[in-house]
């Protein structure tokens, strides 16, 4: 099991991860974040397990991970900024899970619009942003992330299509330390994006980014259409050129590179 005090004996966040509740099993971080009150779960707190029994991933898609190999944890946020900015914490999350996993092990991730983050073209990460709003508007942010660590195996649909940091170096990968890294890299993104331009959060994912110049395959709800990326938006969308030369911008739905 995940082990609280190591986590905290060396964590150099301020914030981040300071309040951490972890199980060996649990349903959903995020579900179980849900029914958390704010004098319970504070900004930044961390609901972590090494077994999610109904983990989810955008699109109500299952997360299926194997029990004790990777990061399964979820970080709930009071945002207190602009709600144009708060659109684009999966950016910020995506840049902090794709820092650490470079200082950590070497590897070099990119990230794909609008949260995940691969290697070689595998997805290792995904995530699942979830709001619940009062009378003021958004009140509280819940960031499900769950990163392949050191799983190895992997069922034939996904094999293709996903990696392991393991899988991807050759050697086990301290889980410990790669969640410190990742939460002390989340809090500085989620303060970089509460006190400057959002244009520089995004400058920097940018450069992560591989899509942009490509053809990629967009699939909107039941439909699916070849484009090519163009950039990102300030409010987080993809700009996109169809391929009768129009540009539209994509809100919500997945894209992969059309040759994959």
């Amino acid at each position: 099991m995940i082990n609280k005090d190591q986590i905290l004996s060396t964590l150099a966040s301020k914030q981040f991860g300071k309040n951490i509740l972890a199980f060996d099993t649990i349903d959903s971080t995020n579900t179980f974040a849900k029914t958390l009150t704010k004098t319970a779960a504070p900004q930044g707190t961390v609901i972590i397990a090494d077994q999610q029994t109904e983990g989810r991933g955008r699109q109500q898609r299952n997360w299926v991970s194997e029990n004790g190999m990777n990061l399964l944890f979820s970080v709930i946020l009071y945002p207190e900024f602009d709600l144009k900015k708060i659109s684009l914490l999966p950016f910020a999350g995506s840049l902090a899970v794709a820092d650490a996993i470079e200082s950590v092990t070497e590897l070099s991730p990119t990230c794909k619009w609008p949260n995940d983050v691969l290697i070689n073209n595998k997805k290792v990460c995904g995530m699942l942003l979830e709001t619940s709003s009062g009378n003021s508007g958004i009140e509280r942010i819940i960031l499900g992330i769950g990163l392949n660590v050191n799983q190895e195996e992997f069922s034939d649909d996904l094999r293709h299509k996903a990696t392991s940091l393991k899988n991807e170096c050759g050697l086990d990968v301290d889980r410990i330390r790669l969640l410190q890294k990742i939460l002390e890299e989340l809090e500085n993104r989620y303060e970089q994006l509460s006190r400057f331009p959002a244009g520089q959060l995004l400058n920097d994912w940018r450069m992560k980014a591989l899509l942009f110049g490509k053809k990629i395959t967009v699939l909107e709800s039941e439909f699916s259409f070849t484009a090519t990326a163009i950039d990102v938006a300030d409010d987080g969308s993809l700009i996109i050129q169809t391929d009768d030369g129009h540009k539209r911008n994509i809100f919500a739905g997945d894209v992969s590179l059309a040759y994959t």
